[in-house]
């Protein structure tokens, strides 16, 4: 390729193709499908966190304007609704019903659904639904949960610990110094600009299609048709444009299933859209709390970590269990621990289920390794930066064993750290804090650093896809593949690594993604797989298409595939030395399928499984804070993000991903948590009450790159997408402690609100020690 093609294919940064139909109005989201007949879904839900039913009477809302059905769990007696798997790793007691039918066990479990008209009769008709509720005590708080003896919110399983697992390894040696601290990381909200969304539309006997915001279709229509007890086959999923999701748009939720069986039931299309307060009530992220201990020997090197880990699932298990594994998989962080002693317990509490949010247990692990290292090196006398050079691990040893379940494939972390420390100017930043705190400034400031590792495409499932690439015989390719974009960019993207295989225009390249009825499989968008794993899937395909094509104008021209190249337009191929000796893409196409050849044309599909573990990216995000003592107020003063993904497929997208990651985890450590009061109750169900913020709440983030490319795909690309979550969550939370603590505040939770930041100022004395007791 030419060096102006260059931008065209990989590492190149052309404008995104997305955008056009995003930014004019013309992109159409699963609540703007047209369909004729529509009926609308509202549901009655439980304003108790636990209760017992007694009786349920529908008929004020069956007599309601506009209403066609009322349904309760009898009437559509549904399964359990539950994630992948779940119902064969869990007893029957602990999954959670489509409708609740003897017992609520959170406020906003779903009781009924009212079917009607107009949204806004449904709407109505719920709200007249009566429901006789027995209250029974209930528990809040992980830790009462957790205790021998308490109340089951189970009862049949007679405990509300789902799972206790307790993991020992390495060895322990040398003197040390050791730390001790309890690490929170609080219940947030996903809070996507567009909440859950469906609607379904029945096309011939026991047939759905479903319009849904899901970034999962295939995994949508095999869990309806598990759930409905239908072929997949029977069911088609189109994820149509996704306004954000972040992890919380995966599965078939019970929304999903009672709106396709309440269609089913009354042969008529219908639609669910969750208002802002739902969205609230249900999709709840993070709730873990850390008891931990760091030791070091007297030269500064780490001798041991050990967790007990509580995570807080909620009223129901799912992925919260794969969630917490995450965490412990990724609780050593980037560093040589040679002995690691974890134990970690989910527990169900009367909240709403926890689930995914960006880093789904990444952020989680990087909170609690990167406080316990600050808190360590306060302790020890030892500036964070140096600390941690001393014990990060070095490139000659990788592929490397963290002791607890991962395998790190590639890293230069020493590399990502000196980076940032040199372009925020952390030497001249700590001469500043100084400075102010001698001078007993009003303002003070706190410095931030963070090391992280972000694992992804492990799951099982998760490490292979399917994508096909085609050119038809208008000489036009066509890309097939299994992951669904709601936002990240990735039509441009694989239409860049066609383009960098066969030198032409990603114009030409149309993407197909995120609808069953046109992609066979595949496994859709989540845990930062699509470039890795979706891209070196087409990757794939793209030589094995090309390898068809050099083969065929080898043919064409009577020259041998050797001597085949793409020529400097773009347009087709040529003999080698010889341009004017050459065949379009539509002369090629024609040749592949003419008659009686018994070919399948310019096709393949080979897919792409990664055999190795998933990728291991990591960073160094450093913060600065200012906090105004005599308010409490915390601002964002700086951010450097250094982060490293392997091979970078497009620039552009790659600052946009980390932008939005980084976003996130700012968000969750200052603003955002979601909070119950002591009688269950949530407390932020608006935009009111659940601290949101805007963009004029952040600094210009500074970014910047190292690259070390994995071998565990072709591409050598590694996940970006969770990376700016898990840095700078990190990285904030140590700003703001830092900053505090010559007020002898050794560790403080987030979300560091004025409220709580002042009041940790006020409740701790200025000449207590400022290092750990």
């Amino acid at each position: 390729m030419t060096g102006q093609d260059r931008d065209l294919g990989i590492g190149g940064s052309p404008r995104r193709v997305e955008d056009q139909a995003l930014l004019t109005g013309e992109a159409r989201f699963s609540g703007d499908v047209a369909v004729e007949g529509l009926l609308y879904a509202a549901f009655c839900r439980s304003h108790y966190p636990f209760a017992q039913i007694s009786a349920i009477d529908t008929s004020w809302a069956a007599a309601s304007p506009g209403v066609v059905a009322v349904f309760c769990a009898g009437d559509l007696d549904l399964d359990p609704v539950s994630p992948p798997g779940m119902d064969q790793m869990l007893s029957e007691f602990w999954l959670r019903p489509a409708l609740a039918r003897d017992v609520v066990r959170f406020v906003g479990e779903a009781v009924a659904v009212v079917i009607a008209d107009s949204q806004a009769n449904a709407i109505d008709a719920a709200a007249l639904i009566e429901v006789d509720y027995a209250p029974l005590p209930h528990i809040i708080d992980p830790g009462e949960a957790a205790r021998p003896g308490a109340l089951a919110i189970h009862p049949e399983a007679g405990t509300n610990i789902v799972i206790d697992q307790h993991l020992a390894a390495g060895q322990e040696s040398g003197t040390h110094t050791t730390v001790r601290a309890r690490l929170g990381n609080h219940r947030m909200a996903g809070a996507p600009m567009e909440g859950a969304s469906v609607t379904v539309e029945v096309a011939g006997e026991h047939t759905l299609t479903l319009w849904a915001a899901t970034q999962m279709p295939h995994m949508v229509r095999d869990g309806l048709a598990r759930h409905l007890g239908l072929e997949p086959e029977q069911i088609r999923v189109v994820s149509t444009n996704v306004g954000g999701s972040f992890g919380g748009k995966t599965t078939a939720i019970p929304e999903y299933v009672i709106a396709a069986a309440s269609a089913l039931r009354l042969r008529r299309p219908v639609r669910w859209v969750q208002s802002r307060t739902e969205n609230l009530l249900e999709m709840h992220a993070r709730s873990q709390v850390f008891d931990i201990s760091l030791s070091a020997d007297d030269q500064g090197r780490i001798t041991s970590f050990g967790v007990d880990a509580l995570a807080d699932l909620g009223a129901y298990p799912g992925v919260n269990l794969g969630i917490a594994a995450t965490t412990r998989r990724l609780s050593p962080g980037p560093y040589k621990i040679p002995h690691v002693d974890y134990r970690h317990r989910g527990v169900c509490t009367n909240t709403a289920p926890v689930g995914a949010f960006r880093g789904a247990g990444r952020p989680e692990a990087a909170g609690l390794i990167e406080r316990s290292i600050d808190l360590l090196a306060n302790r020890l006398g030892i500036d964070p930066v140096e600390f941690r050079r001393r014990n990060l691990i070095e490139m000659d040893a990788f592929p490397y064993d963290n002791l607890v379940g991962t395998i790190y494939d590639t890293g230069n972390y020493v590399a990502a750290l000196d980076e940032a420390a040199s372009l925020i100017g952390y030497e001249a930043l700590r001469r500043e804090q100084q400075h102010r705190r001698e001078g007993s400034a009003r303002r003070q400031i706190g410095i931030g650093v963070a090391c992280y590792i972000e694992l992804s495409a492990s799951v099982p499932g998760f490490n292979s896809d399917n994508a096909s690439l085609e050119i038809d015989l208008d000489g036009r390719f066509q890309v097939r593949v299994g992951t669904a974009a709601h936002g990240q960019g990735h039509h441009t993207v694989y239409a860049q690594i066609v383009s960098e295989v066969f030198g032409i225009e990603p114009a030409i390249v149309t993407v197909v993604d995120a609808d069953t009825a046109s992609v066979a499989r595949g496994r859709g968008t989540g845990s930062s797989r699509s470039a890795q794993i979706g891209g070196s899937a087409v990757l794939n395909a793209a030589h094995a298409v090309f390898s068809q094509a050099t083969g065929l104008a080898a043919e064409m021209l009577e020259a041998s595939p050797a001597d085949i190249t793409p020529d400097r337009s773009g347009l087709g191929l040529c003999l080698r030395g010889s341009p004017s000796s050459a065949v379009n893409w539509k002369e090629l196409a024609e040749f592949a399928n003419r008659p009686g050849l018994g070919n399948p044309g310019l096709a393949a599909a080979p897919g792409f499984k990664q055999t190795k573990d998933g990728t291991v990216s990591f960073g160094s995000h450093i913060a600065v804070v200012e906090i105004d003592t005599e308010t409490g107020a915390v601002g964002l003063r700086q951010i450097v993000a250094v982060d490293d993904c392997g091979t970078i497929l497009n620039p552009m997208l790659a600052e946009g991903q980390v932008h939005g990651g980084m976003l996130g985890g700012i968000a969750q450590a200052l603003f955002e948590e979601m909070l119950y009061d002591d009688d269950g109750n949530p407390l932020t169900t608006t935009f009111a009450d659940y601290a949101f913020p805007s963009a004029a709440e952040f600094p210009s983030f500074q970014t910047a790159h190292t690259v070390t490319p994995t071998d565990n795909n072709p591409l050598g690309a590694k996940g970006i997408g969770e990376v700016g979550t898990t840095g700078s969550w990190a990285a904030v939370q140590n700003a703001v402690n830092d900053a505090l603590a010559p007020f002898g505040v050794v560790h403080l939770d987030p979300p560091y609100t004025p409220q709580r930041v002042w009041t940790a100022i006020n409740e701790h004395s200025a000449d207590q020690p400022t290092s750990p007791g």
